[in-house]
């Protein structure tokens, strides 16, 4: 009993190890009758500091709660409640520019590039990143909250079949 009850520890070990190994490597998917859809989220996200902040200033930039990871799982979980996966095949680069202000709310929210025929995919990708309701820590200069930017760049990939 012992044995098996070791064995089953150890095996559960592994199977937590694979999911945040997947975690780390930032891809994240849904599975459905008739798509196969993917999204990488690139890592490290892209922070803009702040002009005003000079060279001998101490920046820190913007946190979401829990961190990147958290951001991403967050990220995905609404990417795949909001847009349509039925409706659209989308393969490709897009970049979220985000805006987050000395608050830590997401002020503005711009996808890019603008592609032929997008534009119901854009906005439900845009509607599925505003539901996103917990707050950052906003960007900081010399302790002093500061306006800042984020870049994020999301990688689809979604394969269908006839069943």
């Amino acid at each position: 009993m012992k044995k098996l009850f070791s064995l089953l520890i150890f095996a559960s070990v592994f199977l937590k190890a694979q999911d945040i190994e997947d975690l780390q490597e930032g891809f994240f998917f849904y599975e459905n009758s008739q798509n196969f859809f993917r999204v990488d989220i690139k890592k490290p996200f892209d922070y803009y500091k702040v002009a005003s902040c000079g060279e001998d200033s101490k920046f820190v930039r913007a946190q979401f709660e829990g961190g990147d990871v958290a951001f991403n799982r967050v990220l995905f979980q609404y990417i795949s409640a909001y847009v349509d996966r039925e409706i659209y095949v989308v393969n490709g680069t897009f970049f979220l520019h985000i805006d987050i202000d000395k608050e830590g709310k997401m002020t503005q929210l711009n996808i890019t590039p603008k592609v032929e025929n997008s534009e119901m995919f854009l906005r439900d990708l845009k509607f599925a990143v505003k539901k996103i309701k917990k707050n950052w820590t906003p960007s900081k200069c010399d302790n002093i909250p500061v306006d800042s930017k984020i870049r994020i760049k999301l990688n689809f990939v979604t394969e269908s079949a006839d069943i």
